[in-house]
């Protein structure tokens, strides 16, 4: 047996401490959820144009009379794709057309030179939507660019550079007016989404070093993709709602994310070798603007796909390799630490520090805490049934809580068949748990909570599922160890497996094929009542 009496306590103790930690964790996450809900639904009833007038008339302040006017910012949407069904294309930009402040909105469509039929699409979609924005046009990056990966990263920074060209050099815009949003291709943007990036671009209190983080949720065509994949891809939304707001989480933009065009500019826009974009960018700007740069929440919901094929079998293949392709954000482990301790940096030591270990913790816990939470007591107990010297304040089962207490061992007796009830049987309904087996089954309560968390936020059910598939759906829940770590923790540990190999990872775009078309987004959180001066835009 490997473990001493001393290597044993100290194992005992490190799990305790793990345990302890992951109790902590889902209550919280549980009590932010409920916060950020309530956010969502005070964000959308908000008119926030009336809003920003009566902040800048405030009394108070007189200052803020000189803040320019409401109609002074611009907001640049990049929107990167490649073979993205043009559906899906005019979806997105229809819900930008959409915005009461869309004429203040500049959508770019960042489109594949490599693609085939890309400049007919492209132009399609502009000759659709152009008169209804304040100015639409398509970039096409090339392929084959010294030091350039295929990615949403490398065609973003062709695509923005090329609206630098346009806007500023010939256009002689003012660069400082401008945000810049990037969005997924199947990004469902919410009817008052820029008008509170507009509020928040005006009003903020050092608007050239902030991200703005809406709060995305997969949820666009989620009552359409396999059962298992609904528990990750439902999740996924309500721990991204949580880190919002849980206060000492160190917050970074995530998938679709704005920030200003000054920033971006400065620190010469986006790597174009990097494959995941949206957290290496932060850091870029971090490390070199310092400090100040920070993210902010916008809480308002924003619609993601999932993924979906035309095969069961196919779409639980297309998530995995998507989720492996997430994972791979791993590769800024390195890039973190060596900026973290770099003399040039103008970011403080703690504060790099504070980001490092943040990133190495999440992609650390990503693909390790399955196997800390799903066998983080079995294993020590069965090595301690196996005579490993266990702490006895470990092994001993001194806390009796109301629960199916499964006794198999009695199963080969009469009298475990007749003694049912008791602790001589096979069942009885109590269970007796050491004491981290007591912090794990207390975790149910905040579990059970963010499901019916995400149940509630799940846009409506469609007509063509029908009522009898949530019974399916709900028994997958028992199923969660299993599904997770299929769909989470194998692929982290895939894709950290291929970055230590010196493997490289081949960008592939998900397929998100749906079965029908949203045209707005629509969460379950409340009606969104239309503003006299929105209705009037």
């Amino acid at each position: 047996m490997p473990l001493t009496r001393t290597t044993a306590n100290w194992f005992a103790v490190g799990m305790t401490i793990w345990f302890t930690y992951w109790l902590l964790r889902s209550y919280s996450v549980a009590v932010a959820v409920w916060v950020g809900l309530r956010r969502i639904r005070a964000w959308e009833r908000t008119d926030w144009a009336a809003k920003f007038d009566a902040w800048r008339a405030d009394g108070k302040h007189p200052e803020r009379a000189a803040i320019e006017a409401w109609d002074w910012p611009r907001h640049i949407v990049i929107i990167p794709n490649y073979k993205e069904e043009e559906t899906s294309l005019s979806r997105t930009v229809e819900a930008i057309a959409d915005q009461a402040n869309a004429k203040q909105v500049v959508v770019v469509l960042a489109m594949e030179a490599r693609e085939p039929g890309a400049n007919e699409k492209a132009a399609r979609i502009v000759e659709k939507y152009a008169d209804k924005l304040g100015d639409m046009f398509a970039t096409f990056h090339p392929y084959g660019l010294p030091g350039d990966t295929p990615g949403k990263g490398s065609n973003e920074a062709w695509a923005a550079r090329e609206a630098f060209s346009r806007l500023i050099e010939d256009g002689g815009d003012d660069i400082r007016r401008y945000s810049i949003t990037s969005c997924d291709a199947d990004a469902l943007f919410h009817p008052r989404h820029f008008t509170a990036l507009n509020y928040m671009f005006l009003t903020a209190r050092d608007r050239y070093r902030t991200f703005w983080q809406p709060t995305i949720f997969n949820s666009n065509n989620i009552w359409d993709i396999p059962a298992p994949l609904r528990i990750p891809d439902g999740l996924s939304g309500i721990n991204r709602t949580a880190n919002l707001v849980l206060p000492l989480s160190l917050k970074f933009p995530t998938s679709c994310y704005s920030l200003s065009w000054e920033m971006l500019h400065t620190v010469d826009y986006w790597d174009e070798e990097v494959i995941p974009e949206d957290w290496h960018i932060y850091m870029k700007c971090c490390y070199s603007l310092g400090d100040r740069v920070h993210v902010e929440a916008l809480y308002l919901p924003l619609g993601n796909d999932c993924v979906l094929t035309e095969k069961y079998g196919k779409t639980l293949t297309a998530h995995y390799e998507q989720s492996k392709r997430h994972a791979w954000g791993a590769s800024d482990i390195p890039y973190a630490w060596r900026a973290a301790f770099n003399k040039n940096t103008k970011l403080s030591r703690a504060r790099g520090v504070l980001i490092a270990t943040t990133v190495t913790k999440v992609h650390t816990l990503w693909f390790s805490q399955w196997y800390l939470v799903s066998l983080g007591i079995l294993v020590p107990s069965k090595l301690a049934a196996w005579g490993a010297p266990m702490p006895h304040w470990w092994t001993h089962k001194a806390f009796q809580v109301p629960g199916p207490g499964w006794h198999p061992e009695n199963a080969l007796t009469l009298e475990g068949w007749t003694s049912i009830g008791t602790k001589a049987g096979v069942i009885e309904p109590w269970m007796w748990l050491n004491l981290v087996g007591l912090l794990v089954s207390l975790c149910i309560i905040p579990l059970i909570t963010m499901i019916a968390f995400e149940a509630r936020t799940r846009p409506p059910r469609p007509a063509h599922v029908k009522a009898r598939h949530l019974v399916f759906q709900y028994a997958m829940w028992p199923l969660m160890m299993i599904i997770t770590f299929f769909w989470a923790s194998l692929p982290a540990l895939h894709a950290q497996w291929l970055l230590a190999s010196g493997r490289g990872l081949i960008y592939r775009v998900a397929e998100k094929s749906r079965r029908s078309v949203p045209t707005t987004l629509v969460l379950q959180t409340a009606d969104i009542p239309a503003s006299p001066r929105q209705e009037n835009s």
